[in-house]
């Protein structure tokens, strides 16, 4: 039996301040009752997420913290750079499989855009699709219905982030 997730991935929290962060929204959404404590199941007004009141089958939100390499297996589409817009072409696995490795490791890593020839930081890159996400905090929601485009626009205003929503199914 797959799982599904949908990640709303932070992407300017940083190694210091993801905790704060996430803490800070957690409760945010704890007070509008969409999660419900002690372990962020679907609140009373959980259809503010999803349109639905029931929970149907949602495991509720995770909190995650830490360097982690956001992915959807099902909408990876190829790297875009951002300050070209130009998107990457077939040998983006060559290029980039060594740089996730680099981020994972360290955080920081750069991958030159073959189009304008810029040196991008890694977590810069936009990806069709947005099937990545390099990032220090998620807000992951998994098995549950899909989360309506109103919700994940609010929680991005009240994050004050940049965010990338990556969704897919194990």
């Amino acid at each position: 039996m797959s799982s599904s997730f949908q990640t709303i991935a932070d992407l300017d929290a940083t190694a210091e301040d993801a905790v704060e962060h996430g803490e800070r929204v957690a409760a945010w959404l704890v007070r509008e009752a969409v999660v419900a404590l002690p372990d962020y199941t679907p609140g009373p007004r959980w259809e503010q997420a999803t349109g639905f009141r029931e929970a149907c089958g949602s495991e509720g939100l995770t909190v995650v913290t830490g360097r982690t390499v956001f992915f959807s297996p099902q909408d990876g589409g190829p790297p875009v750079c951002p300050y070209c817009a130009v998107a990457f072409g077939d040998g983006h696995r060559e290029a980039f499989s060594p740089a996730i490795d680099a981020w994972w490791d360290t955080g920081c890593t750069e991958v030159p855009c073959s189009a304008c020839g810029r040196v991008v930081p890694l977590a810069a890159w936009e990806w069709a699709g947005d099937g990545f996400a390099f990032a220090y905090l998620g807000f992951e929601f998994r098995n549950g219905p899909a989360l309506l485009t109103e919700f994940v626009a609010d929680l991005s205003r009240v994050l004050g982030h940049r965010t990338r929503f990556v969704r897919g199914r194990i």
